[in-house]
């Protein structure tokens, strides 16, 4: 195993108790891999999981989706930030890795992106608050970085961002974004593109916006149209689920993964028309070849005798 490959599946194991090989700081944000045998290969996307032992989530939907998630023995989980509740509490992290600890026993990788919540009463701009040393602890292999690439097997490229820092033109994150996308383009085994963020860019107007997630759709906007991939942004925040598609980018919203639910309008062409308020979820992506299947996982708190499961939305994503 190369030693990419070997940090991507170092991350499984960042416990609180296990430690993580930091890729050099002069290297640059690192970048994991994840392999896909014959070129097909399902992971698992979704956020706002909140693990803390707070009353500010519902624990039960947390839990059920982490065991129905383990059952899918993906091959990544991408995590969209609002992990835990308070960013400045380490029980949060121990409560993550208490909830989790059998997606560690079957070594499925967990990458996560920073939210608003990993901030709790720090100031995002510290690299040496305790939020972020909080964070760090638990998933040692990105320290220094606050975002990151991960490789699934030659055909897709997750790139992982972090919402509370600058993405304006001329930032550091935004220069690397672009540079990420630009050598992307030069491959053609590349096929997709996944960007994930906290913020989502493009969401029920209901809510304000977080801070430059509308950078990231402008952006997307003007280059998409011209690359070779495919380019899909999944964002949370909002404890709900919802689908767009802008200028060719499929833009979703999957923060049904244990945070108190928030309805939404479901109105400026959103796709998936769901009459659920509450949709507690998770994403299942397949990326087969040059299809990227995804479909919408529901679990149902409430439901009474009956099965809690369903997958109410799904759609596919051809490449070029």
């Amino acid at each position: 195993m190369d030693r990419k490959a070997w940090l991507g599946s170092a991350l499984l194991a960042c416990g609180l108790s296990t430690p993580c090989l930091p890729l050099p700081a002069a290297d640059g944000p690192p970048r994991f891999s994840v392999a896909a045998p014959g070129g097909k290969v399902t992971f698992v996307v979704y956020g706002d999981t909140r693990f803390t032992r707070r009353e500010s989530a519902d624990a039960a939907a947390r839990r059920a989706l982490v065991a129905g998630i383990a059952r899918e023995s993906p091959a990544a989980i991408f995590i969209g930030g609002d992990l835990i509740d308070r960013g400045d509490d380490p029980d949060d992290y121990a409560t993550y890795a208490n909830e989790t600890a059998d997606w560690s026993r079957r070594k499925i990788p967990v990458f996560p992106a920073l939210g608003n919540h990993e901030f709790t009463d720090c100031r995002p701009s510290r690299e040496d608050s305790p939020c972020l040393e909080n964070w760090w602890s638990t998933f040692g292999a990105l320290r220094p970085w606050r975002w990151y690439s991960v490789a699934i097997g030659d055909s897709l490229l997750a790139i992982v961002l972090d919402s509370d820092a600058p993405l304006r033109p001329g930032s550091a994150q935004r220069t690397w974004l672009e540079r990420q996308i630009s050598a992307a383009d030069t491959d053609p085994r590349l096929r997709f593109i996944l960007v994930l963020l906290h913020y989502p860019p493009v969401r029920d107007p209901i809510f304000p916006r977080g801070r430059d997630e509308e950078q990231v759709q402008r952006y997307l906007s003007a280059a998409a149209p011209g690359l070779r991939a495919r380019v899909i942004v999944v964002g949370s925040h909002v404890h709900n689920y919802e689908r767009f598609e802008r200028d060719g980018v499929v833009y979703l919203v999957s923060g049904g993964g244990g945070a108190k639910p928030r309805p939404v309008l479901r109105m400026s062409g959103e796709l998936s028309q769901l009459p659920t308020p509450v949709n507690f979820h998770y994403l299942r992506m397949t990326l087969a070849g040059d299809r990227l299947e995804a479909t919408m996982v529901r679990f149902e708190a409430n439901a009474a005798g009956g099965d809690p499961w369903s997958e109410p939305d799904g759609f596919e994503i051809r490449s070029r």
